[in-house]
């Protein structure tokens, strides 16, 4: 070692001499430990620290520098030199030692009482009262916060840890966890600690971290946080480049055990290997860059200094014996007699020493450590990067901005140009690996064509894992993206056969998804994704949408499509038939009860003028009718009538009535031609709904599938009658054979009925319908390759090779036909049509009930006007009706004029050349109808009256006339 003084030194001294003879006082003694294991960072701590002193402005305090020198291998000659420092009088000990070292020479010191003055350590639990610990750089709290920053501002969102299994490397990485934890976007891949105790002088063919490199290699995550001592760094980046790890694509961020100390990288030379460049980091902001750090270095180097000296240790150092200075200044004097009596044997404490140290903290909490781009905060971080001249700062943090660059905005920085990264590029990684280079992946198969089917050969069937055993879709994507991808594979049947089943006792899970579950398994041919299957495992990017449809061969021999003979009711649902019948009911109701009971209803005195008619007694109207060739279905002409009614041109009840049936009749047509003109005519099943209630075809489908699956673990109801119902076969082919036979659809999915029917697709016919699945490929949680075989399934579909794939194997477009319903196409036979006629008969034979139970209504009626039963009213009511039908419908008699008399608007009867008018003459027991000459003209109230007669012998009272009607007394009409 060189012992020579330099000769600032020995000016420094002069100074202080001078200072001291100015104010006859004692100059306060102040330890600085230094590592004599690291003499360059030693050497530049002690010449900075002697230039600090010798530039304090001068005053009745003055600081004299103790340096003692250990062996950071050695904790007696750590202890060694701190006692000497105590025997020397000290009032307060600094060290730039590392965060584990400073906590055991924290220990030591603070038992006697005596302020302790820690450069670099960044530890937060360090720094308490009761060792009179002072921390002059930030924390490890605020450097994980960071390096958090930094991943958030690159995207690199997924990351792996390696550290050193110290209190330093282990606070970074739970720190970095816990930060990792709060994001959702964030997670943490594989975290890597390693023995410090690992010897660093052996040669560098002995690989001394191999074994934690060997993790991240197979990791498809580049980016690598190393948390540890800058001593170890060298050697890791080293092994690191050997294996590849330092090449375009990794990042590799470090924290301020090697920022802090870059020169653990350099070799005899002082310069650095190329594959550095690239590396990020933080170090604690110590002014670097600011005005006031700039002065200080010019004023430094002007007086002799090296710039290399002005390193974060130094800096921190010089930072301290200003505060310390500033300290003492406030206080005045101390009791320094108190420390003669204080050594490592006694062990007695120093009274002052908590009033200094007090004074310390609260000074060093109101220094602002430099302004950069003018904010000045603290706790504050800068963004190094390495550059081929070592580390440079390519921004900086601070907890209230977070990251920004030093012209002070805040922007991407992905996008800037002025960045290094791993292998010399100048673009931002993504941080995940393009390839699954190394990897070897198992994927869980079964055979179920098309997905995959195992080639039916006995070699196969012995060397099942090998991928050239099996064809299909899903067999023909993987190996292409094992070809992109750059990756081995195997197949993997699960011993159940099944692609997942669940063990409600134990409820452990079994099958393909319970090998991607227990992570037994990394892939999974195809499977559907629903909500519950997410919750267990990941998927890759989507690649197929599938539905459930239905299958049949049509029975050219079958012409009974259908059993439901009541097809044509289907235009209008249940309700709107019940709606159409109710409204009818009450329209004829109300119609009914207006016509018949009104007596101003038209309608009503039609009924009325037809049940008088067949009086076989009113020999007048008899003739008149006879005269004017009047019908039974003439009756409508009120000429007709003795009486003559008004006519009324406007709507009735009846016309409502039937207005009702129209528009109902139109409807319904309308709705019965849509359905037969775009459904297939003679199309049976056309949903599954449709299905559960014909009774021709059964439905059958092979019980391992997810379509299955799916229908039985349904709520809906129609879909547990349909499974309840369900026939299962073993295999596809079986399937297909019972749907040859004509009486079975087969329910399943598109991809599977394509594949079965793609080389007959011309008696293809298929339905789709409920359960639309979306397929990927089925992955454990968190999978790390899940980003890369995502991002290669994009272009994949962007090429459209999945489409060419399914098409190969499913038929294409060109052979899978498909229609909205399956059946066989037929004509309308009498037999389809039987439920039209049974409705017709039907309704024939209500109008017949009606017309009975009128006759039986007005028989009642009549029995109670008279003597008769029941029985013998409605026997005469029926004979009535029997004659007049004879005599109305198939008798005409000659066709007569009848002369009228337009002045008296009344009608004329000539008989014999007279002009009679009719005239009742009663006789005894009956009444007789006589012609007698006109003596007066008939009024409009006359001719409105209602003719009556009775057939009681013994009542002989008179008709009772009444303007408009003759009201019918103890008797009724024959």
């Amino acid at each position: 070692m060189d012992h020579t003084v330099p000769l600032r030194k020995v000016f420094a001294y002069i100074i202080l001499l001078t200072a001291l003879q100015a104010t006859n006082g004692t100059p306060y003694k102040v330890g600085l430990l230094l590592n004599s294991e690291d003499q360059i960072e030693s050497g530049a701590i002690e010449r900075f620290a002697d230039f600090t002193l010798a530039n304090i402005p001068v005053s009745n305090i003055t600081l004299q520098l103790a340096t003692r020198q250990f062996s950071e291998r050695s904790y007696l000659s750590l202890r060694g030199a701190i006692c000497s420092l105590i025997e020397d009088d000290v009032i307060a000990i600094m060290s730039a030692s590392d965060s584990t070292l400073t906590a055991v020479q924290s220990d030591l010191i603070g038992q006697f009482q005596i302020p302790f003055m820690a450069a670099v350590s960044t530890n937060p639990f360090s720094q308490t009262e009761k060792n009179l610990e002072v921390r002059l750089s930030s924390s490890d709290i605020h450097q994980s916060e960071a390096i958090f920053a930094l991943l958030k501002e690159f995207r690199w969102n997924t990351f792996s840890i390696l550290s050193s299994m110290d209190t330093y490397g282990i606070r970074c990485t739970v720190q970095l966890q816990k930060l990792a934890s709060q994001d959702s976007d964030f997670t943490f891949k594989d975290i890597q600690h390693f023995s410090v105790k690992k010897d660093l002088s052996l040669p560098t063919s002995i690989k001394l971290f191999t074994k934690e490199l060997e993790v991240f290699k197979t990791s498809l995550v580049k980016v690598i946080v190393l948390s540890s001592q800058g001593r170890f760094a060298k050697r890791i980046f080293s092994e690191a480049k050997e294996m590849g790890l330092m090449d375009e694509g990794y990042v590799w961020i470090t924290t301020d055990g090697l920022t802090a100390r870059p020169d653990f990288l350099t070799y005899n030379t002082g310069s650095y290997l190329s594959y550095y460049q690239g590396i990020f980091g933080t170090a604690p902001f110590y002014g670097k860059g600011s005005s006031d750090f700039n002065e200080m270095q010019d004023t430094y180097v002007v007086s002799g200094g090296d710039s290399a000296d002005l390193t974060m240790s130094s800096v921190k150092i010089s930072s301290g014996l200003k505060v310390l200075h500033t300290s003492l200044t406030q206080l005045g004097s101390l009791n320094r007699s108190a420390l003669n009596e204080i050594n490592c044997e006694k062990k007695h404490t120093w009274a002052d020493g908590p009033v200094l140290y007090s004074s310390i903290q609260k000074n060093l909490l109101a220094i602002e450590m430099g302004d950069i781009a003018g904010v000045k905060r603290y706790p504050a971080y800068d963004i190094m990067n390495f550059k081929p001249n070592g580390f440079e700062r390519a921004g900086f943090w601070t907890y209230e901005t977070g990251i920004i660059d030093y012209s002070g905005l805040k922007v991407s920085w992905i996008n800037r140009n002025d960045l290094v990264y791993s292998g010399g590029n100048v673009k931002a990684p993504s941080g995940i690996g393009n390839t699954l280079r190394g990897y070897h992946l198992r994927i869980g198969v079964l055979h179920y064509p098309p997905i995959a089917l195992l080639i039916d050969s006995p070699f196969c069937k012995e060397q099942t894992s090998l991928p050239s055993c099996w064809e299909g879709w899903n067999p023909e994507i993987i190996a292409r993206l094992a070809v992109d991808l750059n990756f081995t594979y195997e197949y993997v049947q699960p011993a159940d056969g099944l692609y997942y089943r669940l063990d409600k006792e134990t409820q452990t899970w079994g099958g393909i998804f319970g090998g991607l579950i227990d992570r037994d398994l990394d892939l999974s041919i195809a499977l559907a994704i629903t909500p519950e299957r997410s919750q267990y495992i990941d998927f890759t990017y989507p690649f197929f949408e599938d539905s459930m449809v239905m299958a049949m061969y049509p029975n050219l021999e079958n012409t009974e499509p259908s059993s439901n003979m009541f097809f044509f009711l289907e235009p209008f649902e249940l309700s709107v038939w019940g709606t159409i019948v109710l409204l009818v009911i009450v329209i004829a109701i109300l119609t009914n009860f207006f016509s018949r009971f009104s007596p101003f209803g038209s309608y009503g005195e039609k009924i009325h003028a037809m049940q008088s008619c067949p009086c076989r007694n009113c020999f007048l109207r008899r003739r008149y009718k006879e005269a004017a060739q009047c019908r039974f279905v003439d009756t409508k002409k009120y000429d007709c009538l003795v009486e003559k009614v008004e006519e009324f041109d406007d709507f009735n009840d009846l016309s409502f009535y039937n207005s009702t049936w129209l528009i109902g009749t139109a409807m319904y047509t309308a709705n019965l031609t849509t359905t037969l003109t775009v459904e297939t005519p003679g199309t049976t099943v056309n949903s599954l709904d449709e299905l559960l209630k014909q009774s021709y075809y059964k439905w059958v489908s092979p019980e391992n599938i997810h379509i299955v699956q799916s229908m039985s673990n349904s709520d809906t109801k129609m879909h547990q009658e349909l499974y309840k119902r369900l026939e299962f076969v073993n295999t596809t082919e079986e399937a297909v054979e019972k749907v040859k036979g004509g009486q079975y659809v087969w329910i399943g999915s598109k991809a599977d009925i394509g594949y079965a029917f793609k080389d007959d697709c011309t008696k293809h016919i298929a339905v789709t319908n409920n359960f639309q699945n979306i397929w990927a490929l089925g992955m454990p949680s968190n999978a790390p390759y899940a980003e890369v075989i995502n991002r290669q399934f994009i272009t994949y579909r962007e090429e459209g090779f999945f489409t060419l794939v399914f098409d190969k194997w499913n038929g294409g477009d060109s052979c899978h036909v498909s229609s909205d319903s399956i059946g066989s196409d037929t004509t309308f036979t009498p037999i389809m049509l039987a439920g039209l006629f049974i409705i017709l008969m039907g309704g024939v034979l209500w109008a017949f009930v009606t017309s009975l139970l009128e006759f039986i209504f007005v028989s009642y009626l009549d029995s109670r006007e008279s003597d008769k039963s029941l029985y013998q009213c409605l026997c005469s009511r029926i004979s009535l009706k029997k004659d007049e039908i004879k005599e109305e419908w198939f008798g005409r008699s000659s066709k007569q004029t009848l002369p009228r008399n337009k002045a008296n608007d009344r009608v004329d009867f000539v008989v014999d050349n007279k002009l009679l008018s009719p005239h009742i003459k009663k006789t005894s027991g009956r009444e007789n109808v006589l012609m007698k000459p006109v003596a007066t003209t008939m009024t409009t109230s006359a001719r409105r009256m209602k003719l009556a007669s009775r057939n009681k012998p013994t009542d002989r009272s008179s008709y009772v006339l009444r303007d408009k009607a003759v009201i019918r007394k103890n008797g009724g009409w024959k």
